[in-house]
């Protein structure tokens, strides 16, 4: 899965409910994350806090360009 708006980062989930967040630096290769499946609700709340902050970030983008 993509973060919209945020096309550098990567979501993935275990089969065993670990989740895995990478993001592609140019300059330094990737960054990788795991979080335990303990942290599964923070996690989530964190990525949907993310979603919504660039959905209006892009909406901005859009009604400046207009």
């Amino acid at each position: 899965m993509r973060i919209k708006g945020q096309s550098d980062i990567e979501i993935h989930i275990s089969d065993i409910g670990y989740i895995t967040l990478k993001q592609r630096i140019d300059a330094e290769g990737d960054q990788v994350i795991t979080f335990a499946p303990a942290y599964a609700p923070k996690v989530t709340a964190a990525i949907s806090q993310l979603q919504d902050f660039a959905q209006k970030k892009f909406e901005k983008s859009e009604l400046a360009e207009d």
